[in-house]
């Protein structure tokens, strides 16, 4: 993987591995809920899933989600938020990263 597209205060937070090349992921638990910073290296698809409420910042790329019947596409300075319990399928492009916060304090475990 190329050299983290994340200062070095983000890569003291510990990497989580997905087991998807191209994908890098640094995640932070709090007492409310989970921090999450990605980057996309290439093309990476995730499959249909639901978990708690997200709020998510795109800091750079662009990203299409499908959710409720429509497809979205979030870039540069985009927020969006992914309501609890709600279906949904996300494709991160190539040079793709953004911040995330999920509602749950055990996200990703």
């Amino acid at each position: 993987m190329k050299k983290s597209y994340f200062p070095d205060i983000i890569g003291q937070i510990p990497p989580v591995d997905y087991g998807i090349e191209g994908l890098e992921v640094h995640r932070s638990h709090t007492g409310e809920g989970t921090v999450y910073f990605v980057a996309a290296y290439q093309n990476v698809s995730f499959p249909e899933h639901s978990h708690a409420e997200q709020w998510s910042v795109v800091l750079d790329g662009e990203a299409h989600c499908r959710m409720n019947g429509k497809t979205f596409v979030y870039r540069k300075g985009d927020t969006y938020v992914i309501p609890a319990g709600v279906k949904h399928q996300i494709t991160l492009l190539k040079g793709y990263a953004e911040a995330d916060y999920v509602a749950d304090p055990n996200d990703g475990e």
